[in-house]
């Protein structure tokens, strides 16, 4: 995919490392030099422009890109300044950084309607996680039921998958079982594998540095990892 990101802060540039890492073409603009020439060898491409200025945006390959993404935080008028310039120029899909509840009700009026407060999101899943021991990430689908990937249970390392109690799951589900990737794995850098429960090897031993992700209510995820 074509991504256009605006505004390479520390959100901003680590979006557009991300998606050039995975393989997708990155534009990343700024109008501080400094930060595009930093960045130029870790994303696709970069350029330094006024962003605010409708006739420099023009100059950028908006028909061909697949989303732009204005990625400015605390700048509240050159946010809504762009993203309104944005779909002014036809801009069919823009995502936008929100900083407050009053940032997201002007980006919702000019027809933003996808809209990313990092800090916030976030804050919500750390808090999960530091009132969970054992859970090193946490998606909620509702208010209620998540998708967590949690360490396997002291009772169950050097078991069987098979071996895991159904009746101590209830309403929890194992969607998958996660494993480091021992032959691409670095001291910098963890790299994991994952076998699906549609496929579930029923005789794989548990090791502790194996991880589960799971799906269910906090109380059944907390009941299994006995907190």
């Amino acid at each position: 995919m074509n991504f256009i990101i605006i505004g390479l802060g520390n959100f901003g540039a680590s979006l557009a490392k991300k998606l050039t890492a995975l393989g997708h073409d990155v534009i990343g603009v700024d109008k501080d030099m400094e930060k595009v020439e930093f960045f130029k060898d870790k994303i696709t491409n970069t350029v330094s422009m006024d962003i605010t200025d409708i006739h420099a945006l023009k100059t950028l390959p908006l028909k061909d890109c697949d989303m732009v993404v204005v990625c400015i935080g605390h700048d509240f008028g050159s946010s809504v300044m762009t993203s309104a310039l944005l779909k002014k120029l036809g801009v069919q899909r823009i995502y936008g950084r929100e900083s407050a509840l009053v940032h997201k009700t002007v980006l919702n009026a000019i027809g933003v309607s996808d809209t990313i407060n990092p800090e916030y999101d976030t804050a919500v899943a750390f808090a999960e996680k530091l009132i969970m021991p054992g859970v090193w990430s946490i998606y909620s689908v509702s208010d209620d039921v998540k998708i967590a990937e949690i360490s396997i249970p002291e009772e169950y390392i050097g078991k069987n998958l098979s071996q895991i109690d159904v009746n101590q799951l209830e309403d929890l589900h194992i969607l998958a079982v996660k494993y480091p990737d021992r032959k691409q794995s670095t001291p910098l850098l963890d790299k994991w594998l994952a076998i699906e429960m549609n496929y579930p090897q029923t005789d794989m031993m548990l090791e502790k540095e194996m991880r589960l992700i799971v799906m269910g209510k906090n109380k059944d995820i907390m009941n299994f990892l006995k907190l």
